[in-house]
This record gives C-alpha cells, sequence and structure tokens, in this order.
C-alpha cells in the first residue's frame, strides 16, 4: 500500500534531516581514552578505530557504528591509503531501542590489510537512496536525482581520517586491556534478555562475548543476551587493544528465571481456585433460588 504524499513527505523530511546533520549515534561500550576519542563523521558514522593516533600493531581492525534513517536504502565502502577494499558489512544493533525507529543503529567491523610503519589513510564512503520518492518537493540537499526526470534520489558523504603505525617494534604494547566494569552480576534476573555492559581502561579495536563457553559473539558496543533460557548460565567478555593483546573479564554465572512462570504458579494456586468456588457458589445459589420458586408456585 503506497503511503500519501503528504506521509511520505513527512517521513523523507525527518529523514533528511536527521542524516544531514553528524549523527551522534553510537555505542559507548568500548571507552576510548584522551588520545583516542571516537570521530563523528558526516551521514550518520561514529568511527572508533582507526582514529588520529599512532599505533603500535601492523594489524588494526576498522570498528564503526552507522545510523541510517528509515526507509533509505544505505551502504558504506572504505579505501586505505587510496586502495578501494568495497564494502563495509554492517550488523543491526539489536540492543538499541526497539518499536518504530527513525534511525537503523548498525556495527561494522572489518579486519585491514597488514600496515607497514608511516602514515596511513582511512577513507569512508556513505551513499543513501531514496527511491520512489512522491514527495510534492524534491527532498533537497544533499539528495540529487540519480537521473535527470527520474523520482529516485542519492545523497552521498566522505571522510578521511589521517592514522600513523610506529616503525619501532621496541614501543609495542605487550600489556592486555582491563575490563574494569562489567554489569552482569552472579544473581538471579526475571528476564530472557540481559543487558551487557562495559568498560575497558584503553582504547580498543574489538570486543567479543562468549555465552556458556560457546563461540565468541564479536560487538560494536554494549549489548543484550536476548532468548535466555530459564537455567544457569555464565558469561565471559573479551577486548582486543590495538596492538593485538586480549584482556578477559571474570567469568560471571547468573541464573535466568521467568517472571511469567511464577506469576502463573501463584495465579493457579490461589486465584483460580477462588474463581471457581465462587462459579460454583453462584450455581448453586441459582439452583437454590429456582427451587423455592418451584415450590412456592406449585402450592
Amino acid at each position: 500500500m503506497k503511503t500519501t504524499n503528504w506521509d511520505s513527505k513527512v517521513l523523507v523530511t525527518l529523514t533528511v534531516f536527521l542524516l544531514i546533520i553528524p549523527l551522534g549515534i553510537s555505542i559507548h561500550t568500548v571507552k576510548a581514552d584522551s588520545k583516542n576519542n571516537p570521530i563523528d563523521m558526516n551521514g550518520g558514522v561514529t568511527l572508533y578505530s582507526p582514529v588520529n593516533t599512532t599505533y603500535y600493531s601492523n594489524f588494526l581492525i576498522l570498528n564503526l557504528t552507522f545510523g541510517c534513517g528509515s526507509g533509505l536504502h544505505c551502504s558504506l565502502n572504505y579505501s586505505v591509503d587510496n586502495e578501494y577494499y568495497g564494502s563495509i558489512p554492517l550488523t543491526i544493533n539489536e540492543s538499541g531501542s526497539q518499536g518504530f525507529q527513525m534511525i537503523v543503529s548498525e556495527t561494522g567491523l572489518v579486519q585491514l590489510p597488514e600496515l607497514s610503519g608511516g602514515s596511513h589513510s582511512l577513507t569512508i564512503y556513505v551513499e543513501a537512496d531514496l527511491n520512489d520518492y512522491d514527495g510534492a518537493n524534491p527532498p533537497g540537499a544533499p539528495f540529487k536525482e540519480s537521473a535527470p526526470g527520474s523520482d529516485n534520489y542519492i545523497a552521498s558523504w566522505i571522510d578521511t581520517v589521517n592514522f600513523t603505525i610506529a616503525s619501532s617494534e621496541s614501543t609495542i604494547n605487550l600489556i592486555p586491556p582491563n575490563i574494569t566494569y562489567l554489569s552482569i552480576e552472579n544473581q538471579t534476573y526475571n528476564s530472557t534478555d540481559v543487558p551487557i555492559e562495559f568498560t575497558v581502561d584503553e582504547n580498543v579495536m574489538q570486543a567479543a562475548y562468549s555465552l556458556d563457553g560457546q563461540a565468541n559473539v564479536t560487538i560494536g558496543g554494549n549489548s543484550t543476551l536476548t532468548g535466555l533460557s530459564s537455567g544457569e548460565h555464565n558469561v565471559t567478555v573479551y577486548a582486543w587493544n590495538d596492538a593485538g593483546n586480549v584482556g578477559a573479564s571474570q567469568t560471571v554465572n547468573f541464573d535466568v528465571v521467568y517472571n511469567s512462570s511464577a506469576e502463573v504458579q501463584q495465579s493457579d494456586s490461589f486465584p483460580l481456585s477462588t474463581i471457581i468456588a465462587v462459579f460454583i457458589s453462584f450455581i448453586v445459589g441459582v439452583a437454590l433460588t429456582f427451587l423455592f420458586f418451584f415450590r412456592k408456585d406449585k402450592r
């Protein structure tokens, strides 16, 4: 079903407005230090690494979050030192707000090629396609017609960040990152979804968690353990710094008990029996009343 012109204009106007300004939609789970603050780029990109600093490793991970406007088709591509490497795979951030969203938050993680010592540059290309636009007026800059007279529009942004790889191997950081805070505790949670938040004492390139000893799940920041079964669980969080060292949190054991199960048991033990008793009393009362009037009429 096609939306009305007015509805389409409102949606596109809000979406375009949110995309034109530099968006601050980012997951601040991995805490950057004063020299490695995330960079808010144009088009809704927040870059965590690499940023404008010196790294002591030849192997870096491109780590970013991206906000794409609802109703738009968005894509991200990148190049290193002017060599094009293609698209950045994106994963929807499930820990974001639920329901109707004007912006869909996504995370991108890419292992960059081996980098030599010296200066380097990373360029991010963002493209947003607005197809089958039926508003009364064109959406306006930065959107342009994909072809003269077309109702498809394209907007694009390009940002470049410069960084350095240290040449001396003696300066390589051998100390793993330390996870100083983890939100999950050794307790019972009355929900199938448990938020997982953590803080690291340095800028990290990648983070992941392992649930119940299973394979690591890569995350771009704070996340949520979803669909947990009732019973005992354990989780460990890992973080990698720019030198490739990995730090691990303590393994936390916790329990999950569904609220609904407890409520049903309580409701079955008292309210249901009460309802049955009231219903039986009502039936008996009606029967006695009917019998009383029936005998009275016979007399």
